[in-house]
């Protein structure tokens, strides 16, 4: 039997609860982020922004085991789909070091519009005005936390990254419990 497209949206977001755990994976990190100006001299803090970005994905599959999600569907087109995704984010990694080389004090705007941008596809791929908010929630704060208030971004930028991440996990719940009853 040949599956149409709504059934396998259906079935990747019951899978993978929308990828959830990813985004409150984020929330986590860019938290930490938010505090290591007060504790941390500003070359720790940005080469940790390049390199700490890598911990979000084995965090979020942490997360997503104690949830009991299966963010992989293996075996469904579109999850295989949401990995393509998500894996152009690793070329962005020669941006960022050139963005540290030059003008570090840009790091939270760059990798905040990048990052943020990414997420944009999932809109589609789960059904999800969530992803919607999470884009242009991330996209449009670090445009202008990290672009007109370049003094503070390494505090206000991941602290409105973290709070975006975090409205963005209680709307994609809520659209769950909708979707499915």
């Amino acid at each position: 039997m040949n599956k149409t497209l709504e059934d396998l949206q259906k079935e990747v977001i019951l899978e993978t609860k929308k990828g959830f755990p990813i985004l409150l994976s984020g929330a986590i990190i860019f938290l930490i982020f938010t505090l290591m100006p007060l504790f941390l001299p500003m070359k720790v803090v940005h080469l940790t922004w390049i390199f700490g970005l890598g911990a979000i994905f084995p965090i979020g599959i942490l997360i997503s085991t104690l949830f009991g999600v299966n963010l992989f569907a293996t075996g469904n087109p579109l999850g295989t789909l949401a990995g393509i995704v998500a894996a152009p984010q690793a070329f962005y990694i020669p941006v960022f070091i050139i963005v540290y080389m030059n003008i570090p004090e840009y790091l939270p705007f760059t990798i905040g519009l990048l990052a943020g941008s990414h997420f944009l596809p999932y809109m589609w791929i789960y059904k999800s005005k969530a992803y919607l908010f999470v884009v242009l929630g991330i996209c449009f704060s670090s445009l202008i936390l990290g672009g007109f208030f370049v003094e503070e971004a390494f505090t206000f930028v991941p602290l409105a990254i973290s709070i975006v991440y975090i409205i963005g996990v209680l709307l994609i719940r809520r659209e769950l419990k909708v979707s499915l009853g």
